[in-house]
């Protein structure tokens, strides 16, 4: 599955990419660090898939509460392979299932936004 891309940028991409995913994902998982492993698609049309494995039960650290952590890592890592002109697309999974954190949309309750008063209410608008 990681086979060698023929654009040598990419190349580089990936391979700084799957780097920084290791180190982030790896400062999260307690158990079984050296588990967590990084497999990548050759890119295709400027596009980065990689799949990060933890451990069972360290995904939900990778995760975290609403999936913020992991698009955190997604911006990330994302950021780092623009500047190279490609994009990512990254997959958590602890081996048993992949895990799909909400990327956009609505992902949850909404908290805060709007104008509020002096006293921490809102203003009628």
């Amino acid at each position: 599955m990681s086979e060698e891309p023929v654009n040598p940028a990419a190349g580089l991409a990936v391979e700084r990419a799957s780097s920084l995913l290791v180190f982030v994902t790896r400062s999260l998982v307690r158990d079984g660090k050296e588990q967590v492993t990084v497999r990548h698609n050759p890119p295709s049309d400027s596009t980065i898939q990689l799949t990060v494995t933890v451990p069972p039960g360290e995904l939900g650290k990778v995760i975290g509460r609403g999936g913020r952590t992991a698009n955190s890592i997604r911006t990330l890592v994302g950021a780092m392979a623009a500047r190279s002109g490609m994009n990512t697309q990254i997959e958590f999974t602890d081996g048993r299932r992949p895990a799909r954190s909400p990327r956009s949309g609505h992902s949850g309750p909404r908290r805060g936004g709007g104008r509020r008063d002096d006293r921490g209410g809102r203003r009628p608008s």
